[in-house]
């Protein structure tokens, strides 16, 4: 089961995601004002946020840009699924360029969403999808930019902000070593877990092949990621994926 965040200033939407989302295994949080989506991330890092644009104060592009420029790492790195009533491929490529992994628009299919959702979980990190979504968006961009210039002649270089520049190689965290001399601490079912997730390609084809549920699964990985120590499931399952964590 993942944890959430919904954030929509319409009552009906929120209990259109919620329900959906429940009934999919997910503990769903709501939130009806940008400020108060900001102040639930502060105590409880959702794994998702569901995200709504036109929202009166804060509205859904400064939770986004706040989001993805928190110095904590595992909130800047929660997947963000934008679900606005914004239809203009302006709104769509700026939401991919500023952060978000995903832009569905109002009114959408509830299994759409669910399906969503379940795909930035089980997916790939979320800083290499956005880095994916972001480098499509920008690319996007200049063919729309280019189309409205028809007339001149050259390549378009749209110049937008520092999201378009590729991140600077860092060093491994320091927290790294640690979590690799804690690998002998597993239980064999632990360890057999993290070999089947190494070889499959989703959480849900890894419960399938061990017979038992994804929320089983999820539950199993947070118990690893606490005694290993890394900094949330996610940050787990993209150590399992690539390798660097079982050798």
């Amino acid at each position: 089961m993942a944890t959430v965040l919904a954030v929509d200033d319409e009552p009906d939407i929120l209990e259109i995601v919620k329900v959906n989302l429940e009934l999919d295994g997910h503990e769903v949080l709501l939130a009806r004002s940008g400020a108060e989506a900001l102040e639930l991330v502060r105590r409880k890092v959702p794994d998702v946020v569901v995200l709504d644009i036109m929202m009166p104060g804060i509205d859904g592009w400064d939770v986004l840009a706040r989001l993805k420029s928190d110095p904590d790492l595992e909130a800047a790195s929660v997947p963000v699924v934008m679900l606005t009533a914004r239809t203009a491929d302006d709104d769509r490529v700026r939401g991919g360029i500023e952060g978000a992994i995903c832009y569905l628009t109002k009114p959408f299919l509830p299994d759409e969403l669910c399906a969503e959702v379940n795909r930035a979980l089980e997916g790939e990190p979320e800083p290499v999808r956005r880095k994916h979504v972001q480098q499509e968006s920008l690319a996007e961009l200049a063919r729309m930019e280019k189309g409205a210039s028809a007339g001149r002649d050259g390549e378009v270089h749209p110049h937008l902000t520092r999201l378009e520049r590729a991140p600077e190689p860092q060093s491994e965290p320091p927290h790294m070593r640690a979590v690799r001399e804690r690998i002998g601490t597993l239980s064999p079912k632990q360890r057999e877990l993290l070999d089947v997730l190494h070889a499959t390609a989703s959480v849900s084809q890894a419960a399938s092949d061990l017979q038992v549920s994804r929320s089983n699964v999820y539950a199993s990985l947070r118990r690893i990621s606490r005694k290993l120590g890394t900094r949330s499931v996610r940050e787990l399952l993209a150590l399992v994926r690539e390798g660097d964590l079982l050798g």
